[in-house]
């Protein structure tokens, strides 16, 4: 694909990567802070790290199986 190609795409690969770290980092932060076994600090951001990364994963795998079916 050729660079003037990339660069008429409406909407940049780089957009749905912030839109799902930003869901990431919202959704994981919400389930850390509601979980009641993680008592201390330290314990609920190791849990939001953790919920991140597997949200994280997750929606990608969902937008790459877009994007096969949509090729």
């Amino acid at each position: 694909m050729s660079t003037q190609v990339q660069a008429a795409e409406a909407l940049a690969w780089k957009s749905y990567l912030f839109a799902v770290m930003g869901i990431s980092v919202v959704v994981g932060g919400f389930l850390s802070l509601r979980n009641p076994k993680a008592e201390s600090r330290l314990g609920k951001l190791l849990l939001a790290g953790l919920y991140f990364w597997v949200l994280t994963f997750a929606q990608l795998i969902v937008l790459a199986l877009i994007y096969y079916l949509n090729k």
